[in-house]
């Protein structure tokens, strides 16, 4: 796999970086033949196997160890100093990035797309100190942890984890990461599967401007079938005769043309009317709705199993290093920006009462300033009429029509006084709703920027250093690959779907000797309780030893298990 090469340069060319910035004080561990180097780093790897979460655990430890291999085990500081350089090297995510492209070489050769999952592993740093914190959902709280970002390629195979704080959101790193994946592994990434964090429509307009593909899950299942409109017809799902999916489109025309997503539907044959699954995202026009369920379902196998086997098997969950930096709290910063969001919204709503307010008043003053115009005016028609009335009653002249004309111009003004109150008494309504609500958003006002203003944004938090953690993510992926590899090449087929932690018990913890030679090393194993683990580890050992490995020193190893009289096999006997 080329692992020592990419891990030999990485190491040589951080010392010599590091060297050339601080060249007082010398990294005397380091610094070490590559051999010694390779011990420590073996030590670290192998932890796990030794059934060991730290390397101050073997502060404790009692057992053999690797000394059957260096004859000798490495104590606790050693290796705790060697790992302290190591971190000073900052060596962590240069070397992540340097295997990846190792990995990937060594599982998918050439340079033609691959596809990836793509998911977070939380874990949680129990502390009582104030650190950085984040959603950890696993125990389905906020608190201190670290993200791991894992990605798998296809059949499940690792291509790396990086370490990211708890406060990072998957859907903020997927395209750049994408982006950063291609370039390290000099190859482009076809599509990217992913849980349901980034199966919202913010990440679809994201990959639709970046021009990328992904299969996802939309987060709100129970949709009714009447959201959707088909296209096509219904079709068995692959390899599950129990399902049918389809594709469609969002029945509402202003969604559907503002989303990029293509969804594919899935829902039990004969059994149900609405679809149990929405699959979602910007899915390869090649892959065909009855594939989308299919490939979505790789993820268990080829993903979550694969972070599981690395929590049971290679202390996934374990933290490394608890340096820290003191940094502004960005989960109060975060709370901040959101309670000031909510005091500009209302401030907003504050300010447009306000004005609405300012101007009923304005309309209300203007409405009664018209309308004693009109009725000064309507008075003084009225008084006119009145003064011509009387002049034709002296004059003898017909003063009937004036006489209707002074009451017609009388009932007016009393019709307008009338409309006057009304009006009057509706914009005072209207004034005074506005005005409670205005004292109402006043109230809500002092009452958010009470609450924003009792959020800390300035007491710092600390936010821990993840370099030594990657350094151990690293050896961890590393040792799962390794695993990979074994049970891929050398294994026999009823073992290859072993499990890390399942290997651990059952092959690489078996107790045997060794015998050094000047050409050889001879691994000779304790027999079996059981004919058929026996017969199968009969069987590794000829496929190990066809394909004649050798040690870094160039002897060749061999493999074998001793063999046990046939009544020594432990007896099973099966109830009838």
């Amino acid at each position: 796999m080329k692992i020592a090469e990419a891990v030999e340069t990485q190491i040589e060319a951080a010392r010599q970086d590091y060297q050339g910035k601080h060249p007082v004080p010398k990294l005397r561990i380091v610094q070490h033949e590559l051999e010694t180097c390779w011990h420590k780093l073996d030590h670290l790897m192998y932890l796990p196997i030794l059934g060991l979460e730290r390397p101050i655990d073997l502060y404790y430890y009692q057992g053999a160890g690797l000394k059957t291999l260096y004859g000798f085990t490495y104590k606790y500081l050693p290796l705790e100093q060697f790992l302290g350089q190591l971190t000073r090297l900052q060596i962590g995510y240069p070397l992540a990035d340097r295997l990846a492209k190792v990995y990937s070489q060594a599982w998918y050769p050439g340079n033609e797309p691959i596809f990836i999952y793509t998911d977070w592993h939380s874990k949680p740093h129990w502390t009582k100190e104030d650190h950085l914190s984040g959603a950890i959902t696993m125990w389905g709280r906020v608190m201190p942890g670290t993200h791991q970002l894992i990605i798998d390629g296809p059949e499940g195979h690792l291509l790396g984890g990086w370490n990211y704080p708890i406060d990072a959101r998957l859907p903020h790193v997927l395209i750049d990461l994408e982006i950063e994946l291609a370039n390290k592994l000099e190859r482009p990434i076809a599509y990217n599967i992913f849980d349901s964090e980034g199966g919202g429509l913010p990440v679809a307009l994201r990959y639709k401007q970046a021009e990328r593909e992904y299969i996802s899950i939309l987060p709100r299942q129970g949709h009714l079938l009447t959201d959707f409109d088909l296209v096509g017809n219904w079709g068995m799902v692959e390899g599950d005769p129990k399902h049918e999916a389809v594709d469609a489109i969002w029945h509402n025309p202003e969604i559907a043309q503002t989303d990029p997503r293509r969804l594919v539907l899935m829902r039990r044959i004969e059994q149900d009317v609405n679809p149990t699954r929405v699959y979602a995202g910007r899915i390869p026009a090649a892959i065909l709705a009855i594939q989308v369920p299919g490939c979505f379902r790789q993820r268990w196998i080829c993903q979550e199993r694969r972070i599981r086997e690395l929590v049971n098997g290679a202390n996934l969950n374990a933290n490394y290093g608890y340096a820290y930096d003191l940094v502004p709290n960005r989960t109060q910063r975060r709370q901040w920006e959101a309670a000031q969001a909510r005091v500009e919204t209302t401030e907003r709503q504050w300010t447009e009462h306000s004005e609405a307010l300012a101007n009923l008043k304005h309309q209300q003053i203007a409405a009664q300033q018209t309308m004693r115009e009109k009725q000064a005016e309507l008075e003084k028609q009225i008084e006119a009429q009145k003064n011509e009335v009387e002049q034709h009653k002296q004059q003898s002249l017909p003063w009937r029509r004036c006489e209707q004309r002074q009451q017609f111009l009388e009932r007016t003004l009393e019709q307008e006084k009338d409309r006057a109150l009304r009006q009057s008494k509706q914009q005072d309504n209207k004034i005074q709703q506005h005005q409670a609500q205005h004292d109402q958003l006043q109230l809500e006002l002092v009452s958010r920027q009470t609450i924003r203003d009792a959020i800390d944004t300035e007491t710092q938090c600390r936010e821990r250093n993840l370099e030594k953690d990657q350094i151990m993510l690293d050896l961890q992926v590393l040792l799962a690959n390794l695993h990979d590899w074994v049970r891929t090449h050398y294994l026999v087929p009823q073992w290859q779907k072993l499990e890390l932690n399942t290997a651990t018990e059952l092959i690489y913890r078996k107790p045997g000797r060794v015998i050094w030679t000047a050409d050889k090393i001879e691994v000779i194993l304790e027999p079996y309780r059981y004919p058929e683990q026996q017969q199968a580890m009969e069987s590794t050992c000829s496929r190990f030893n066809a394909a004649r490995l050798r040690w870094r020193d160039g002897r060749l190893l061999t493999i074998q298990v001793a063999t046990v009289p046939r009544s020594n096999y432990a007896i099973i006997k099966v109830p009838v």
